[in-house]
């Protein structure tokens, strides 16, 4: 049998890189198994968080319709279709609500809340609970039982784009972690690629000196125990042979002389070698710890990005209702009370993010207004609005007559509604007196809300209209933001508000509309 010379046999994708040094050979391997494994991390990680707010989305959607049914058994039993629509009305403050639907137990349509601009008919009914997501949907229905007795059945259509929304926003995240780790992988990689490359060219700078200077004492520097190591002391020892065989050629002092500078170089080049497995087993120690540190960092990240901390405020207001329902036979009166605080709080920051929501709204349309607006009409509507209020306080209302203008309704109700609700709470010793004029000056139609309130001093007529901007404190309800929106009402349509008013001698509540808004020879 003939003897075979072993040979290396490269693999295919080595053979691809044939001049590339080692260094960048290394670094190539490293970044390419570090970006497949983020990438596969990252899309897990969506992935995962996918599926699992499909299920919270499923979870929280099922509670939300519990409740509205709940609060629509009283509507359906007393045939009030108006409180139901009211009920309906609060799922306004969930962006992503479609519409939502009441029907009989006949399948007829009792109550309806839809999103703006959105114009298709409500699903079917279905006789059973069911939840289901079809293309960019998500469909609920469900009972509506008192005391075992069905009376109807609520229906929520629910859009999907918090989903895709939330996909884009932990893309983003994934995006910047990956390029983050990336970052980080590289300047590692880069650091530690020469415990492996350093070896290896140190080898090849000997054997390159080696053979063009024919000096057989150089020897190759260790750097490590390795297997490099290894291949340091072979190579070494084979430097070592050469050499011992060219020796004996020289004469025997030369020899001696050698041996010993052998030695010497032998032990001083071992004192090095020890000296740096020390310095790399250092530099290796601080690398993993800061390794480490990196890895708790993100594992951190992933922990609270797994988490979702949406909406807060619904989340407490829901389970505070369920609580008082599902333990109201058990819980204490402490207890109770503060439930009701809890209720209390959430109540007021709805109201108030109700509010702001109001305020920013006011100023979102930018097309021209043209539809006509009879200020009787939003008047009268905004008199039943605060109908408990005014019959509370014995409340008298006066109005002259209003003109129709161009603009939108919903815009000039709550600055009629926050005026005249100003006027009662603001009252004084004497049942609340309110008169709404109109007059015509300087292009401009002037409307007064005027009462017999406690008045305001002078220091404060321009700080009322500023955002949050509370007088009285606590003392009377309200989130301070009303005025505001009057303000921004008003100034939308090119007008300006201002208040006339001295302390214990009532307000005169003014704002003007441009004449050119007048629709006909009605005023």
């Amino acid at each position: 049998m003939k003897n075979r010379t072993p040979s290396l046999r490269l693999r295919p994708w080595s053979r691809e890189l044939p001049g590339i040094p080692i260094r960048q050979k290394l670094m190539l391997i490293v970044m390419a198994t570090t970006t497949v494994a983020l990438v596969l991390a990252g899309i897990s990680i969506l992935f995962a968080d996918f599926v699992l707010f499909r299920g919270y989305l499923k979870n929280d959607l099922s509670a939300l319709s519990h409740i509205i049914a709940d609060n629509t058994t009283a509507p359906l039993t007393f045939d009030d279709p108006a409180a139901a629509t009211e009920t309906l009305a609060t799922l306004r403050s969930r962006a992503h609500v479609i519409m939502a639907c009441v029907f009989r137990n006949d399948s007829t349509l009792f109550a309806r809340y839809t999103r703006a601009n959105v114009t298709a008919a409500c699903p079917a009914p279905r006789i059973e609970e069911d939840i289901r997501f079809s293309r960019g949907f998500l469909t609920v229905s469900r009972p509506i039982f008192l005391n075992s007795q069905r009376l109807g059945t609520f229906v929520l259509v629910y859009d999907l784009g918090e989903i895709f929304e939330r996909v884009q926003l932990y893309g983003a995240t994934v995006v910047s972690v990956f390029l983050l780790s990336t970052l980080v992988a590289f300047l590692l990689s880069a650091r530690l690629r020469s415990l492996i490359a350093t070896p290896i060219i140190e080898l090849a700078r000997v054997s390159t000196r080696v053979s063009s200077s024919r000096d057989y004492s150089i020897r190759a520097q260790k750097f490590s125990g390795d297997e490099l190591g290894t291949l340091v002391d072979a190579f070494n020892e084979m430097l070592s042979g050469i050499q011992s065989r060219d020796s004996e050629l020289r004469k025997a002092l030369l020899a001696r002389e050698a041996a010993l500078e052998d030695a010497q170089n032998a032990r001083t080049s071992l004192e090095t070698t020890l000296d740096n497995v020390a310095r790399l087993n250092a530099e290796l120690r601080t690398s993993n710890e800061s390794l480490a540190r990196s890895n708790e960092d993100l594992e951190r990240f992933a922990f609270i990005a797994s988490h979702d901390l949406q909406e807060p405020l619904r989340m407490i207001s829901i389970y505070s209702q369920l609580l008082v329902r599902r333990f109201a036979d058990t819980i204490d009166s402490q207890a109770a009370t503060f439930v009701e605080n809890i209720e209390a709080g959430t109540r007021r920051m709805r109201e108030l993010l109700a509010d702001l929501l109001a305020y920013a709204e006011i100023g979102a349309r930018s097309e021209d207004a043209s539809q006509p607006v009879d200020l009787n009409f939003v008047v009268e509507k905004a008199r039943g609005n605060l109908a408990f209020a005014i019959a509370e306080n014995g409340a008298t209302i006066s109005v002259a007559r209003l003109p129709l203008i161009r603009g939108f309704e919903s815009h000039f109700t709550p600055l009629f509604q926050n005026l005249i609700s100003n006027a009662i709470k603001y009252r004084s010793q004497e049942a609340p007196k309110i008169d709404i004029t109109a007059s015509r000056a300087n292009g401009y139609i002037r409307i007064c809300v005027a009462d017999n309130g406690i008045g305001i001093a002078a220091e404060y007529h321009s700080k009322i209209f500023v955002p949050f901007k509370r007088l009285h404190g606590r003392q009377i309800p309200g989130t301070g933001i009303g005025l505001a929106i009057c303000q921004r009402v008003v100034e939308r349509y090119g007008g300006r508000i201002w208040v006339e008013s001295e302390p214990g001698r009532g307000s005169n509540f003014m704002f003007t509309v441009p004449v050119a808004l007048i629709v006909g020879q009605t005023f």
